[in-house]
């Protein structure tokens, strides 16, 4: 018997001002998997990512998380089940730690808390050699990036929507992105990936948009 989808789109259709983005889709995956998504800028890859956790309203109906839609979702638990890694992530006045352990003051995760051995650990795997105490709006674009990506990673989504993770970084960093979206992976998380550009060193199934449609590639 096949398990459950931990994601699905039912009939998920996008417009915007009576021009269509995204023609009636349906997709479903599973724990573990991910799905990549190229198209040109403008196409609608972020705004399908916005779509799909409630960030942008209009599909909550035609979202399921675990056999339910969306809309059937408290929103504080639906954003903790998925979420949301903009492409240009901005950091909250205060230290790395502050920011990296923002998602855990929050009611949907009471009780979770994390040691700053624990986040000295996940900053070496991501190649960020800075303080926990350094103020988090003086880091660097590509460190944003990661710090940011690492927040979600911390909280542990069932579903991680990532908006071009990698754009930012040089190959190594762009590497270790890719090495902690395959640990989580291979733990479970769903992931969805859009991108500009074609990512061979991540592995998934591969979509494009092409005329208002999400074209399987491989």
């Amino acid at each position: 018997m096949q398990e459950q989808p931990v994601i699905e789109l039912r009939g998920f259709e996008m417009r915007r001002e009576g021009a269509v983005l995204l023609a009636p889709t349906d997709l479903s995956l599973q724990a573990g998997e991910r799905l990549l998504i190229t198209g040109p800028s403008g196409c609608g890859k972020s705004t399908l990512l916005k779509r799909l956790c409630a960030l942008e309203a209009g599909n909550e109906e035609q979202v399921w998380l675990h056999g339910r839609r969306a809309a059937r979702w408290e929103m504080p638990l639906l954003r903790k089940k998925l979420a949301y890694l903009p492409q240009t992530p901005l950091m909250l006045e205060g230290s790395v730690r502050d920011n990296l352990c923002l998602a855990m003051s929050l009611r949907v995760n009471k009780g979770m808390q994390i040691g700053d051995d624990r986040l000295h650990e996940a900053l070496e795997a991501l190649g960020l050699a800075v303080d926990l105490d350094f103020d988090a709006t003086r880091l660097s674009p590509g460190q944003k990036a990661r710090v940011a990506l690492l927040q979600r990673l911390l909280t542990e989504p069932d579903v991680l929507l990532c908006d071009e993770p990698i754009a930012a970084l040089d190959p190594d960093n762009a590497l270790r992105v890719v090495h902690a979206l395959a640990a989580a992976a291979e733990a479970g998380m769903v992931q969805i990936v859009v991108s500009h550009q074609e990512l061979p060193e991540l592995p998934g199934r591969r979509y494009r948009f092409n005329q208002a449609r999400l074209e399987l590639v491989s």
